[in-house]
């Protein structure tokens, strides 16, 4: 009888349960990264606000001392740039991606506007002066500043989404999939009962 009495081998640790506190670990770390995230696009749109409107006041001042169509456009254009910044920090508020797109578009093309003028100054120079040089040290530093705002806004961008597994695009609306697909099945159904 003491040999029909095994003793049943010793549980061993699920792993499955070591996995959910993985999950959890993970997901709170990906939630400290996603305010952290935040945190940081908040500071690049407040100060990309104060940046444009200090060339609000210059565009006005330079306007009020001699008005010219460039300084009405410049004027106009301080202003275009104020009200998507102000987008930017709606959308960011409102958690409203398309609001954070336009203002990554805009960005985008200050951006390429930018290296292009680089480029043009840098082709045109017949000599190399320590000014130009010292000019063009710093729109670079400001190309380079602008490019890291632009990745950390996008980055947000891409995780805005209310699905987990949602991906957002810049243009030609990325998320736009699922739609089609409940489109399509539903046109499907009514062929079918037809």
């Amino acid at each position: 009888m003491a040999a029909e009495k095994k003793k049943p081998p010793p549980k061993k640790k699920s792993p499955e349960k070591k996995k959910t506190g993985d999950k959890s670990k993970n997901k709170s770390e990906k939630d400290a990264l996603h305010s952290t995230l935040l945190k940081i696009c908040y500071i690049i749109a407040i100060s990309d606000l104060l940046h444009a409107l200090y060339f609000t006041v210059q565009a006005m001042m330079l306007m009020v001392k001699k008005f010219s169509v460039f300084a009405m456009l410049a004027v106009l254009g301080v202003i275009f740039w104020v009200i998507i910044v102000i987008m930017l920090l709606v959308g960011l508020c409102k958690r409203k991606p398309g609001l954070v797109r336009f203002w990554l578009i805009f960005s985008l093309a200050g951006f390429i506007t930018d290296i292009i003028f680089l480029l043009w100054g840098i082709a045109t120079s017949l000599t190399v002066d320590w000014d130009r040089l010292q000019e063009f040290s710093i729109i670079i530093l400001g190309i380079f500043i602008e490019s890291c705002c632009l990745f950390f806004i996008h980055r947000y961008y891409k995780v805005m989404g209310e699905k987990p597994k949602e991906k957002r695009t810049l243009c030609c609306g990325g998320g736009n999939n699922d739609k089609k697909n409940k489109n399509n099945k539903n046109s499907k159904k009514k062929k079918g009962k037809k």
